[in-house]
């Protein structure tokens, strides 16, 4: 009988451990706001606050989708080429990024709709509330969960772990101190701030594992210029129809960023 290689079972454990220590932190990172609230506001507070994170588990379809068919690429391109693996890198947090910020406008407007659709009127406004605040954690996020993948790409998960255990710890902290004050609007603004401070040390990694610097003001500037623009025709126009509002200022979002040229000749070739 074949003997198991008792070589290679080390090895692949030594490998896939930081990634399931890293799944159980980040579910930890993405829920346990929910556990305090219901600690110290209880379960009405939770119900409302639960509506928006209903919205944002739909919507992060997008960025998991993306990441795991781009995974594949990313962990040839880190074997054989880093130099493509940072442009596809790059490329795909332009789409993130160009993707996520639009829909975050889109959803703050509709937020109160988006609530009753779900979860009906005994869930507004503190639903909506929860979910106009939250959605903005999105554009941080499915950069955050890009990043990720290439960073495992790159070999360096047992580092993810303690980007998640630092990440965890300042939600967990952060809102043991402001829920008791603020209530539920202190843990979804606990949300952005928790993904802002988990894609710190992933920039830093990223850096040591290109051996250069990700150029994050190139890809975010546009994206972030659009959308001011995006806003302001979205307020201008919102008094007078709603649907018109959302529908102008996605055109205008549309115009603003292919007239800043967000995409370089390789990225166009790619689309």
């Amino acid at each position: 009988p074949r003997k198991p290689d008792t070589g290679l079972v080390r090895e692949m454990v030594g490998e896939s451990y930081p990634l399931m220590l890293n799944h159980f932190l980040a579910t930890i990172f993405f829920q346990i706001d929910i556990v305090i609230l219901q600690a110290i506001r209880g379960a009405v507070t939770v119900a409302q606050y639960s509506t928006s994170y209903k919205w944002l588990l739909a919507l992060n379809i997008v960025p998991s989708f993306f990441t795991q068919a781009l995974f594949p690429l990313m962990s040839r391109q880190a074997e054989e080429d880093k130099n493509a693996l940072k442009q596809a890198y790059v490329f795909g947090l332009k789409l993130m990024i160009a993707l996520s910020l639009p829909i975050a406008v889109g959803f703050t407007v509709l937020a109160e709709i988006l609530t009753l659709i779900l979860a009906g009127a005994s869930y507004v406004p503190n639903g909506a509330i929860a979910l106009t605040i939250m959605i903005w954690s999105i554009p941080i996020g499915w950069m955050n969960s890009l990043t990720q993948y290439a960073l495992v790409a790159l070999g360096l998960q047992r580092y993810i772990t303690w980007a998640f255990f630092g990440a965890v710890t300042f939600n967990i902290v952060t809102n043991i101190i402001f829920i008791p004050i603020y209530g539920f609007q202190a843990a979804a603004v606990t949300t952005i701030l928790s993904e802002a401070v988990l894609l710190m040390p992933f920039g830093v990694l990223m850096q040591r594992g290109f051996g250069d610097s990700v150029p994050w003001v190139h890809v975010v500037w546009r994206p972030i210029v659009a959308t001011f623009a995006m806003i302001a025709v979205t307020v201008l126009l919102l008094p007078v129809n709603m649907v018109l509002a959302l529908g102008v200022a996605s055109v205008v979002y549309v115009g603003v960023l292919l007239l800043l040229r967000p995409l370089d000749p390789h990225e166009i070739a790619i689309i």
